[in-house]
């Protein structure tokens, strides 16, 4: 970042410190679980971490399109058109990955998120020899409609499962929290974007499993 002098490349340098270590952590109290436990369980221990890894996150490019989040089916299906919120960062994968993981590995797609500003980090993973994913993260806070559930897989197959559609609102998203079940047409919009996404097949799968960061419910206690 060339442009940046002074104050503002220490800034950046320590936020991007912050989300190198949530990308990279293996264990520890850095490590994304910690993170992740800790905002969605109201503590906030770790809030200072989560607003330098908001900052670093702002700073990087952001992703327009569809992009999956693997998981299980357990529990009732999210009802269409409520609103959640993901207190601590959420990854998925970018529909535009030029491969994704085994379509049999566990757990299988379970999101499917049309995102607008969701953030591409593959240039500070720095694994080239790596399977070719494009992980993108969303801010901590972020909020999400759901949209619909839709089946995938071929019809008799074990593979068939249900799909959640959901669509970030971008910004701050407490202020959407209306409680409104009624789709937007920015909402409709979405909807339409992504069955013309998933209508078009994904990637062959061809890693061995899905990311950790990358798989598991969405909001707090699995709203979703």
């Amino acid at each position: 970042m060339p442009a940046l002098r002074g104050r503002e490349l220490d800034a950046a340098r320590t936020d991007l410190i912050a989300a190198h270590a949530y990308l990279t952590t293996e264990e520890g109290p850095l490590h994304h679980d910690e993170l992740i436990r800790d905002m969605r369980s109201g503590e906030e221990r770790l809030l200072p971490y989560a607003g330098c890894l908001a900052s670093a996150l702002r700073r990087l490019p952001s992703y327009r399109g569809m992009a999956l989040r693997a998981g299980g089916v357990d529990g009732p299906e999210p009802v269409v058109g409520s609103l959640i919120q993901e207190p601590g960062p959420l990854s998925a994968l970018a529909a535009t990955s030029s491969e994704l993981p085994s379509a049999d590995s566990v757990p299988c797609v379970r999101y499917a998120i049309w995102s607008v500003t969701g953030r591409k980090v593959r240039q500070l993973l720095e694994r080239p020899a790596g399977p070719a994913y494009d992980e993108i993260v969303f801010v901590p806070g972020t909020g999400f409609r759901v949209l619909g559930v839709r089946a995938a897989g071929a019809e008799g197959t074990a593979a068939r499962s249900s799909v959640v559609l959901l669509r970030e609102i971008p910004g701050n998203a407490v202020a959407y929290m209306d409680g409104a079940e009624e789709l937007s047409s920015l909402d409709l919009k979405a909807l339409a974007q992504l069955e013309e996404a998933l209508g078009k097949g994904l990637p062959a799968g061809g890693g061995p499993r899905w990311p950790e960061r990358c798989t598991g419910p969405v909001g707090r206690d699995g709203q979703a």
